[in-house]
């Protein structure tokens, strides 16, 4: 009984009729690519070891410079749509959720002490990036700091709290690149984009220290309070 075709295989029935396609060979390199892509996709069946041995009766076959160009490209635009990347893939950079949830969970150690070469600032940084400290400027005092790994990043906590009880985390993402983040409403102070959003049920406040991700983020604290807080920093700060 003949097996209907899938979706997977039907991609890769067009990868062959496009190397068939052209006047002139493709190169031996481009087959091994698009047999590499088969192979790692799945156990393989009938058709593929069908489009195997065509492949194999034009390896001594060369294609343009141009052509070859544009196969390849189109070869890895195949090999994205059905999910296999060339060279292998890479872990999945962290989404905003995940990057905010540490900062409505609870402390797991005690809060960093005020640093004592910059008022401003808690002894207590991400790759450089150094915690700000408010408690004399707003009113909001460290309780405590934890510390998480996300998608292979470590990410750092502190949590501060206002006399109203009210309680905010602030999270600084190790690494870089910083991971892209979409959406929310964009507000622009000093030069620097800051994100407001809505995560994990609180408002939530997103921007670029050094190249850094920071977040900021509390239940029950307005966006423009958290705006305040994640936009200030001492004068000799560098935030991008």
């Amino acid at each position: 009984m003949t097996e209907p075709p899938t979706h997977i295989e039907d991609e890769q029935r067009q990868v062959a009729e496009l190397l068939r396609s052209f006047d002139a060979p493709a190169p031996a390199s481009l087959h091994e690519s698009v047999e590499s892509l088969i192979a790692t996709r799945r156990a393989p069946t009938w058709r593929d070891r069908l489009l195997a041995r065509r492949a194999s009766d034009r390896r001594s076959r060369s294609l343009p410079v141009g052509l070859v160009a544009a196969s390849a490209a189109g070869v890895a635009a195949v090999a994205i749509a059905i999910g296999v990347g060339l060279g292998g893939g890479g872990s999945t950079a962290p989404s905003l959720r995940q990057a905010a949830a540490p900062t409505l969970r609870a402390a797991t150690l005690p809060a960093p002490p005020e640093s004592g070469a910059n008022h401003t600032q808690l002894a207590a940084e991400v790759d450089g990036v150094k915690f700000p400290y408010w408690g004399e400027r707003f009113g909001w005092r460290g309780t405590g700091t934890r510390s998480d790994r996300i998608d292979g990043r470590t990410v750092t906590t502190v949590f501060y709290a206002d006399a109203r009880g009210r309680r905010i985390g602030y999270a600084i993402l190790a690494g870089t690149p910083a991971p892209r983040i979409d959406g929310g409403v964009v507000t622009w102070r000093g030069g620097v984009p800051y994100r407001l959003l809505i995560e994990n049920g609180a408002s939530a406040v997103t921007w670029l220290r050094d190249g850094h991700l920071c977040v900021v983020s509390g239940h029950g604290v307005s966006g423009a309070t958290l705006l305040r807080l994640a936009s200030w920093s001492d004068p000799g700060a560098t935030v991008s």
